[in-house]
């Protein structure tokens, strides 16, 4: 490599102008274009005027790498400090909120003094009821005030206390809000479009145990959610105002699951060819008893082609072989535990039949 100081003496040798304000780099470009090239390369060094560009491209003995295929890594399991957080959110919500500071007499004084001197305004909202089925099913209407406007949290907020003295331990309880949705035309010269739409909750079961506040919370969250999610689906409609609140019961029977009296088979399922449903009449006894469940159990064990429905001497003889101790007929949820604990070779699989539909296993023993 050779510094600036010696460029520059030799292009005073060479009898070169020009030079002496010149950078290393340019300077060298003048002693290139002005000097003969044998000179040029005798005084820079052979090769320093070749360019790389200049070179043959080599060969390539390597072959080029192939892209292989993706392959997405397996889902990630929830570790333990993920389950701990989790469980730890979930304990969280049963600690109860602090209690809060009692107010100083003075100011609470001073506070209602200040109330009085602006009174609120009671708002009146006009209530309806209807029932049918002899009073089975009850439909309760809560109005909104035409000379106030609400938001839905607003308005849930003030008729709470009013809804909540609807709700009835042993019911099923549903809430309908009926509120005005806007659409703003794309256009300057069309009208605006209102339309009154139903916002609904889940129907809940009430309960005599039923906290009706955290019940009350739960069906509230639903019915905004619901009303945020018609909003932000690009349909173009926006909250106007409310109408309504509609609070639907009806009275809730809970019956217990045992099996008793013979129902005939569905038609529809009678055809299938495919079922056995047996017959509560023992030869023996001569009489209709309430042993449905013992005798679907042997019969599922031993079938035959002939009357498979009907309850024999030697269906009972085989009865005999399974433990059916201490379970009480018709029998219940825990008198089938009791039967599996009891066979343990034996496993129990139901099936429902509601409405022409045959829905999921509601118990699958594994």
């Amino acid at each position: 490599m050779f510094d600036l100081k010696y460029l520059k003496d030799v292009s005073k040798r060479n009898n070169i102008r020009g030079y002496s304000k010149l950078r290393k780099e340019d300077l060298k470009t003048l002693l290139r274009n002005r000097l003969p090239r044998m000179d040029y390369e005798k005084i820079m060094g052979s090769g320093t005027t070749r360019s790389l560009l200049d070179d043959d491209i080599p060969e390539m003995s390597q072959q080029p790498l192939q892209p292989t295929q993706y392959i997405p890594h397996p889902p990630r399991r929830e570790g333990v400090t993920q389950k701990l957080r989790r469980w730890a959110n979930w304990l969280l919500r049963f600690v109860p909120e602090p209690v809060k500071r009692p107010i100083n007499s003075a100011f609470d004084t001073f506070k209602k003094k200040v109330m009085s001197l602006f009174p609120k305004q009671q708002l009146k909202f006009e209530e309806s009821k209807k029932s049918a089925l002899k009073g089975f099913t009850t439909h309760y209407t809560i109005k909104a005030p035409k000379n106030q406007k609400f938001d839905p949290k607003t308005f849930l907020s003030t008729v709470k206390q009013k809804a909540l003295e609807k709700f009835k331990p042993q019911t099923k309880v549903r809430l309908a809000l009926r509120a005005r949705m806007e659409r703003i035309p794309p256009t300057a010269d069309a009208q605006y479009i209102i339309e009154v739409r139903n916002v609904q909750s889940k129907t809940e079961i009430i309960l005599e145990a039923t906290n009706l506040d955290e019940l009350w919370i739960e069906m509230v969250e639903q019915i905004l959610e619901n009303i945020s999610v018609f909003q932000m689906n690009g349909s173009g409609w926006t909250f106007h105002s409310i109408v309504s609140l509609n609070i639907h019961t009806e009275k809730y029977r809970p019956k217990p699951l045992r099996g008793s009296s013979w129902v005939p088979t569905p038609k529809f399922l009678a055809n299938k060819k495919a079922l056995v449903n047996m017959k509560f009449q023992s030869e023996k006894k001569n009489k209709v008893d309430n042993q449905c469940f013992k005798w679907s159990i042997v019969r599922a064990l031993n079938l035959v082609k002939i009357h498979p429905e009907r309850i024999t001497k030697q269906l009972e003889e085989q009865a005999e072989t399974l433990n059916f101790d201490g379970i009480a007929f018709p029998v219940s949820w825990k008198g089938i535990d009791k039967f599996e604990k009891q066979n343990p070779k034996k496993t129990i699989h139901f099936y429902f039949e509601t409405f022409r539909i045959i829905l999921n296993p509601s118990s699958v023993k594994k």
